[in-house]
């Protein structure tokens, strides 16, 4: 770390989504912050976008053996890049259910309670919803937890297929509601005709961690 007036005030390991948080929140401080990051930064490529090096080559994964609690080997879905896994992330930024923060009854047995309530949180999922430039509306989750402040982007519209089956849903008597999606997808598809979810981000148009 060099000399000691030089050493950093903090050190995160990481640069997913809990670390660059974490040092965006700390910088404006006046805190020297070092942030540790074992991948690179993830250029343009001439392919960024080609579904067989995405998906079938998986030529971005991070190409690592990890072991099951059997012992079997398998190839985990992981990516090392400046930003973490949010650089292929499908861009969706839903907030816990009040009910979650307490105690939850699973089939396998039941989840602890939090220790501090869904209110505590709200504030800050609202701070966290405008760093990540989310787009949503409020009141279309039936299910929705309670928020103090609108989403500070408009709800993303739906892609043609996606609005037709929210359609037909809809007619049948379902409710339906849009995902908050930290994308904007305008600006997505001047990069390219394609979906954003599990494709590499070159650009600004999802609002990843690194960016």
């Amino acid at each position: 770390m060099g000399a000691a007036g030089n050493s950093p005030d903090v050190a995160i390991v990481g640069s997913g989504v809990g670390g660059a948080t974490m040092a965006r929140t700390i910088a404006p401080t006046g805190a020297r912050v070092l942030v540790l990051e074992r991948g690179e930064p993830l250029c343009p490529d001439p392919r960024p976008l080609d579904a067989k090096a995405v998906f079938l080559d998986a030529d971005y994964l991070a190409g690592e053996t990890w072991y099951d609690h059997r012992g079997k080997p398998f190839n985990p879905v992981i990516y090392y890049y400046v930003g973490g896994n949010t650089k292929f992330f499908g861009a969706v930024m839903l907030r816990f259910r009040r009910e979650d923060f307490g105690a939850v009854e699973h089939p396998g047995g039941v989840s602890p309670p939090w220790p501090f309530p869904y209110e505590e949180l709200e504030p800050w999922y609202c701070r966290a919803e405008a760093l990540f430039r989310v787009h949503g509306r409020a009141g279309e989750d039936p299910v929705e937890p309670p928020r103090t402040r609108p989403f500070p982007h408009p709800a993303a519209a739906d892609e043609a297929p996606i609005a037709r089956v929210r359609e037909r849903l809809e007619r049948s008597g379902l409710r339906t509601f849009r995902s908050p999606l930290c994308v904007d997808v305008d600006a997505w598809l001047r990069y390219a005709p394609t979906t954003w979810d599990g494709y590499p981000n070159t650009g600004s148009a999802k609002a990843d961690a690194q960016n």
